[in-house]
Parts: structure tokens; C-alpha cells; sequence
């Protein structure tokens, strides 16, 4: 049942369009993000490339800082909308952990950001940066790594991996060839990119249990 905009609370309704205006201020601060740095993201730039007033982004955002940080949460958000439906459709743990891989690939060959794994970029952008930018990007960061590592337990507890397979290290590798397909895909690479989704699929065949 359609409801009306006079049924709306106008306090309802001012909050639609800050979340609406918050969202499309965000989704090209991402994409300028990606391909530049969140040091390239400034406020001025963004208004001009979102279309919107300085005031308007400093009213949702106040300093550029807490922009960066609300741009590398809308990524993360983004990211995982987009495995959402791959994640729901797999049948039993390690279908999800290969999904979880292929839906990472896949998201980049998307170009749903132009500069390709945003987090692989920023990681690298803030390594030796302290404050509270790096701080998110390494709470993102562990959070990966540890969503692989439940994964694969998960697996292994349903007796789906070999004997012997090395959760710990297959994770590594395994996000360790994203790093290295990331950057591949930044300059164009594309069959370095195909190579690392292929020895990818490759160590996920060789730790699954034979069925």
C-alpha cells in the first residue's frame, strides 16, 4: 500500500533527504577515493564533482577527517551489499568461503569503484600514518582477515577441508593474491588479474575435500 507525503512526519521526510544526500555525497567520495587517496578528497573538490554546497558536506560531515571515515564505513557497506546474494545462495561452508573469494573478483571486474579494491588501496595509502584513519582501515582490515580465517574453520568443522590445509596460511594467500590482482587491475593488467582468481580457485580446490 503506497503511502502518501502527507502522512509523512516532515521530520520523517527531512531525514529521507539527508540520508539521500548523505548517500550520493558518499558514493563519489568513494570513487574519488579509490583512484586518489582519501587525502584527495577534500571537501571542495566533492562539492564541485557531488554537485552540492561546502556548507551542505560540512553540516553532514563536519571536517574532513570524519568524511574519511565515513567514506571507508560506505565502502564497507557497499562491499558487502554487493556479496549479499552470492553469500545467500551457497550451499554449506566452504561454498560460502568461495563465494566469499569469487564475489571479491567479481566486485572489482565491476568497476563499482574506478579505482578498484578500495581497501587495498587506502591500507597502502595510511600504512605509516597514525590516527584514527589508519586505526579504521586496520579494524577493516583484521575484520577481512578474520571473516576468512571463520570461514575456513567453519569448512573444516563441516569436514569439508583436507587434512593438514593450514587455515591460517591459506587465508594469507589467498588475500594476498587480491592485493596482487588489485594492483594488476589499477594498471591494466588484466592477465595478472585472471591469473590470481585462477591460482585462487586452484588452493580452494586443492584444500576441499574430494566429493
Amino acid at each position: 500500500m503506497s503511502v502518501s507525503q502527507d502522512t509523512i512526519a516532515p521530520d520523517d521526510r527531512r531525514r529521507a533527504r539527508g540520508d539521500a544526500s548523505r548517500a550520493k555525497i558518499l558514493e563519489r567520495a568513494a570513487a574519488i577515493a579509490s583512484t586518489d587517496g582519501l587525502e584527495g578528497l577534500t571537501i571542495g573538490r566533492l562539492a564541485a564533482e557531488a554537485g552540492v554546497a561546502k556548507g551542505n558536506i560540512q553540516v553532514l560531515f563536519g571536517d574532513k577527517e570524519s568524511l574519511q571515515l565515513a567514506t571507508i564505513d560506505w565502502v564497507g557497506q557497499l562491499i558487502e551489499e554487493s556479496y549479499a546474494a552470492p553469500l545467500a545462495a551457497a550451499n554449506g561452508p566452504f561454498e560460502r568461503l568461495t563465494a566469499l573469494v569469487e564475489s571479491w573478483f567479481a566486485f572489482v571486474e565491476r568497476r563499482q569503484l574506478p579505482g578498484g579494491c578500495f581497501m587495498n588501496a587506502v591500507s597502502s595509502e595510511f600504512r605509516a600514518r597514525p590516527g584514527p584513519v589508519r586505526d579504521r582501515v586496520a579494524e577493516r582490515r583484521a575484520a577481512k582477515r578474520r571473516r576468512y580465517l571463520d570461514a575456513l574453520e567453519a569448512a573444516r568443522a563441516a569436514g569439508e577441508l583436507r587434512d593438514g590445509v593450514d587455515v591460517e596460511e591459506l587465508a594469507f594467500e589467498l588475500l594476498a593474491y587480491q592485493a596482487l590482482a588489485n594492483v594488476a587491475f589499477t594498471i591494466g593488467d588484466d592477465e595478472e588479474f585472471e591469473r590470481a582468481r585462477a591460482i585462487s580457485r586452484k588452493r580452494l580446490k586443492a584444500a576441499r575435500v574430494s566429493t
